[in-house]
C-alpha cells in the first residue's frame, strides 16, 4: 500500500548584516520602506508588513509574501541586523536578488549568510561534530568536536565545553571561544603581567568576569593578598570547577580567593577600592544591554577607575587585532579615564588570531 504525502518544499536564507549602518537599524519607517521596495524590485508578492519598534531599541519587521514571508530583526547598539528570507518555491534567484537588495541598503561591514537551505522533510544536519565560532570580522573559525564534555543553557548563555585534539578542552560561551587548555597559560600570562611587573604591593585584586578561574590561578603564584572574582554567571564556574580542572585548579578551593555572583556592572557600585582590577569580560557586550556599546563600556570603566586606589592598575582583554574598530573604540574609552596606557598583542593558537591586551593606571 502506497501511502500519500504532502511534500512542502522551499528555499530558506539567513543572513547576519555585521556593523551596519547606523541610520537604519532604529527607523521604522525606513526599514518598512527598504522591505517593500525589496519585495517589489526582486519580483516577489506582497501581502502585509508588520513592524514593532522595541524599548528603547530594536526593531522586527516581518513581510507575508505570496511565496511565504521574511523576517528582519535589528540590533541598534550592536550595530547588527538579522534577516530571514523564506520562499515556497524552486527558484532561488528571487530571494538572492532580495538578499543583495537588503545588503545594498543596510551597508553590513561584514556578514554571515548560511547556504540556501531546501526546507520540506527532511532537513539534511550537516557538521554536528563542529563548533563555529561567532566573529565580528572578516574570519570565522570552527572547532573540531572531538568529545562534547558539557552543554547547557544557562540563565544567561549557552555553556559548551568540548574536547578537541589539539587545544584540549575548550570553554564556548554562547558559540565564543573563552579558553583552551592548551594555551591557558598564555592569556593568563597578559592578563597578570602587568600587575606583577608595576613592583607594588598588591593586596587585594578583583576580577570581574573570570568564572573559568584561570586568571585567579595565576595570580596564586604570586605574592597576592585577597582576590575577589565577580560573575554573573554560576553555571559557568560551577562547570569550570567540574570539567576545567587544568585550568582553575586550585582558584576556587583557595582561602585567598572570593566569589561574588553578581552583575559586574552593579558591584562596581561598591565603595571599596582595589590595587588592582582585571576586565576578563566580553567588549562585546551586546547581549546583556539595550543601549550603545561604547556608552555602555565607557560607563563601565569608568566605575572600573573610580574602583582603583591611588595608582591602582586596570588590566583587560581587548580584542582580535583583526577587530580595528573595537580596538580604537577601547583607546577612546581608556583615554578618558587612565593614564600609562599600554597595549601588548599576543598571538594566542586557540584562537587563531593575535589577541590586544591592555593595561593603564588611575588618573
Amino acid at each position: 500500500m502506497h501511502i500519500l504525502s504532502m511534500k512542502p518544499f522551499g528555499n530558506h536564507i539567513i543572513a547576519e548584516f555585521i556593523y551596519c549602518s547606523k541610520k537604519i537599524l532604529n527607523d521604522k519607517e525606513k526599514i518598512e520602506e527598504v522591505l517593500r521596495n525589496g519585495i517589489k524590485n526582486s519580483g516577489l508578492s506582497l501581502v502585509s508588513l508588520h513592524t514593532h519598534k522595541f524599548s528603547p531599541m530594536g526593531i522586527t519587521s516581518i513581510a507575508i509574501i505570496s511565496e511565504s514571508h521574511i523576517a528582519i530583526h535589528t540590533f541598534p547598539e550592536a550595530r547588527h541586523a538579522s534577516i530571514d528570507i523564506f520562499t515556497c518555491s524552486p527558484e532561488e534567484e528571487k530571494a538572492k536578488n532580495l538578499l543583495n537588495f537588503l545588503i545594498k541598503a543596510f551597508k553590513p561591514k561584514t556578514m554571515r549568510i548560511g547556504d540556501v537551505c531546501r526546507r520540506g522533510n527532511p532537513i539534511e544536519i550537516k557538521h554536528a561534530d563542529w563548533i563555529t565560532g561567532f566573529s565580528m570580522t572578516g574570519l570565522e573559525l570552527r572547532y573540531h568536536i572531538k568529545k562534547k564534555i558539557f552543554e547547557k543553557r544557562s540563565k544567561y548563555q549557552k555553556i559548551d565545553i568540548i574536547e578537541n585534539e589539539h587545544f584540549g578542552r575548550m570553554l564556548f560561551l554562547d558559540n565564543d571561544l573563552q579558553i583552551a587548555e592548551s594555551d591557558v597559560h598564555l592569556y593568563n600570562q597578559a592578563m597578570v603581567s602587568p600587575i606583577l611587573e608595576s613592583k607594588k604591593e598588591i593586596d587585594d585584586v578583583l576580577i570581574l568576569g573570570g568564572g573559568d578561574g584561570g586568571v585567579a590561578q595565576q595570580l596564586l603564584k604570586h605574592d597576592i593578598g585577597e582576590i575577589t572574582i565577580v560573575d554573573i554567571d554560576e553555571d559557568v564556574i560551577k562547570a569550570s570547577k567540574k570539567f576545567l580542572k587544568k585550568i582553575c585548579r586550585n582558584a576556587f578551593r583557595s582561602d585567598k580567593v572570593k566569589v561574588v555572583i553578581q552583575d559586574a556592572y552593579k558591584f562596581l557600585d561598591k565603595k571599596k577600592k582595589y590595587d588592582a582590577i582585571i576586565y576578563d569580560l566580553t567588549m562585546h557586550p551586546e547581549a546583556f544591554i539595550k543601549m550603545d556599546r561604547e556608552k555602555y563600556l565607557s560607563k563601565v570603566f569608568r566605575k572600573i577607575s573610580k574602583s582603583l586606589k591611588d595608582d591602582g592598575i586596570v588590566t583587560m582583554q581587548c580584542c582580535a587585532e583583526l577587530d580595528k574598530e573595537t580596538l580604537k573604540m577601547v583607546k577612546r574609552i581608556l583615554n578618558k579615564y587612565f593614564t600609562d596606557i599600554k597595549f601588548n598583542t599576543v598571538f594566542i593558537p586557540s584562537y587563531c588570531v593575535n589577541w590586544i591586551f591592555a593595561s593603564a593606571k588611575s588618573k
